[in-house]
């Protein structure tokens, strides 16, 4: 930048970036003190309407900032005494948050939820989204944890968990009556003068229209083009994602997290950034930062010696990136409409963090190449990686294709149903929050390896999957990878075969 401006060599900066990983559009601010610096870049809809600061975009998970700073303000309230960071949250829901535990349900607090160490796992796919026969609502999402098996001891690993978020929204609308997204906009948008920012594609629609709202997109490998794709809608997700917005909204609340001003209060800002847990204390971070913390819907990052503060987003068809340095009074915000976005950005971001340090151009980290890195490393286990003592022959199938079809149940998980099609067996699940269908390719045995497809993004994961037989012969459970790294666990998760009951797919029913 050069007084307070954008330069033509880092608009060719950004282009480059757009054009490497293949993204429509994006909107930056950049916010210095008091300043503000916005533009946009590329197309918000394909072929020809431009990125501009008003663009509105999907927030993805930059929304769990503003559920830990609407908890701080019911911290602040006298009119909620029993709500501090330590109250566990039985204590203020009561019934509606059991875990598979008792010592968990009476311990677990507010502040273990906001920074993903309260021992639940990632557990997305046993939400209902709004393709279900019966969507599931925060309350539904929040009773159904019961059933939902804990994956480390409490407050000793970070295991990033959208549902706990989901369960802190559902707090604050119990304890104040409102919805969630009106408590937000009275108690925070608006005394910030966050005119642009909605809750959910309804409250949009509403209230302004989706003119303004970029079209998201895919990168089709085969066609080489981008795809559009509808709109990701979750209201089921309340608390983790839904907020829609643009950077000029958001670099108002950076502002008010970089002056440390109202409506948080001194010790609400101070109790945001502290840090509760290590992100990755296996991993060797990088040999110019730290290793990354999290705090209270916020990431804390140091980097060449500075401390920053932030959070990334992702959902289908979009990605942004929220960043400020307290030190330095500086603060970014950038929204991207395509499927990881967020190679770009990350690259456009920390390469402006490099021009703010002067950083030396042959001490600068090359983004691209660590993005690769990552989709290299990511990349979907093979059959022979996740079964690689499949015995020569293989074992046969106990009972003919046909008798594993059904209709399989866990009471967290809610019904899985195996069909068989064009003699293979598949499982639809496109009526869950992140929409998928799984296809099972016999492997040994009573054992399968599983193609997972997303829907829309067509992304692709492998996992296993198995069946049980009892001692007559009869297919009666159904057992799948459905947790972050349960593919190297002994025991999947398991779904019973048998008639419908209650505590599948009962969504706002609860």
């Amino acid at each position: 930048m050069r007084d307070g401006k954008f330069t033509p060599e880092f608009d060719a900066f950004v282009k480059e970036k757009l054009d490497k990983w293949h993204v429509p559009g994006m909107s930056i601010a950049v916010i210095q003190g008091d300043d503000v610096c916005a533009k946009g870049y590329g197309f918000a809809r394909l072929p020809d309407e431009p990125v501009r600061p008003e663009t509105l975009f999907n927030c993805a998970s930059m929304t769990k900032a503003f559920t830990a700073t609407a908890t701080s303000l019911l911290v602040d309230d006298k009119n909620h005494p029993d709500v501090k960071w330590d109250t566990p949250m039985s204590h203020l829901i009561g019934d509606d948050f059991v875990l598979s535990d008792g010592r968990y349900t009476a311990e677990v607090t507010i502040e273990d939820m906001l920074s993903h160490r309260s021992g639940l796992p990632d557990c997305d796919d046993a939400c209902y989204g709004i393709y279900a026969k019966n969507p599931d609502n925060t309350k539904s999402i929040v009773r159904k944890l019961r059933h939902i098996p804990l994956v480390s001891p409490l407050r000793t690993t970070y295991n990033y968990c959208n549902v706990g978020y989901t369960v802190v929204a559902h707090m604050i609308e119990r304890l104040t009556g409102q919805w969630f997204g009106d408590f937000l906009r009275e108690k925070i948008w608006e005394p910030l003068g966050m005119k642009n920012t909605y809750y959910g594609l309804d409250d949009l629609r509403k209230r302004r229209g989706t003119d303004d709202l970029a079209k998201s997109y895919r990168w089709d490998k085969i066609e080489e083009k981008n795809e559009e794709m509808p709109w990701c809608d979750q209201p089921e997700g309340s608390g983790c994602g839904e907020v829609f917005s643009n950077v000029l909204d958001y670099a108002a609340f950076l502002k008010c997290m970089m002056k440390k001003s109202g409506p948080i209060s001194e010790e609400g800002h101070k109790e945001l950034v502290a840090p509760r847990i290590i992100t990755s204390p296996g991993e060797e971070p990088m040999p110019f930062m730290a290793h990354r913390l999290y705090a209270l819907g916020w990431e804390i990052e140091n980097f060449h010696g500075e401390r920053t503060v932030g959070h990334d987003g992702a959902v289908t068809g979009f990605a942004c990136k929220m960043l400020y340095i307290p030190r330095l009074n500086w603060g970014m915000v950038a929204f991207g409409n395509k499927d990881f976005a967020n190679d770009a950005i990350d690259g456009i971001a920390w390469g402006l963090v490099d021009d703010l340090m002067g950083i030396p151009e042959e001490q600068r980290f090359d983004w691209d190449e660590d993005a690769q890195r990552i989709w290299d490393k990511y990349e979907p286990k093979t059959r022979e990686q996740l079964f690689p003592k499949i015995p020569d022959p293989p074992i046969p199938l106990s009972r003919p294709l046909s008798e594993y079809a059904g209709v399989y149940n866990h009471p967290g998980f809610g019904d899985m149903v195996v069909e068989l099609k064009d003699g293979k067996l598949q499982v639809d699940a496109t009526d869950r929050t992140w929409r998928f269908m799984h296809y099972l390719d016999h492997v040994s045995g009573d054992f399968f390896f599983v193609d997972r497809v997303e829907v829309p993004s067509k992304e692709t994961g492998t996992g296993k999957a198995q069946f049980r037989i009892n001692a007559d012969g009869r297919v009666i459970a159904f057992g799948m990878d459905l947790i972050a790294g349960m593919e190297d666990e002994k025991e999947p998760i398991w779904f019973e075969r048998g008639d419908l009951h209650e505590g599948k797919d009962e969504g706002g029913s609860g």
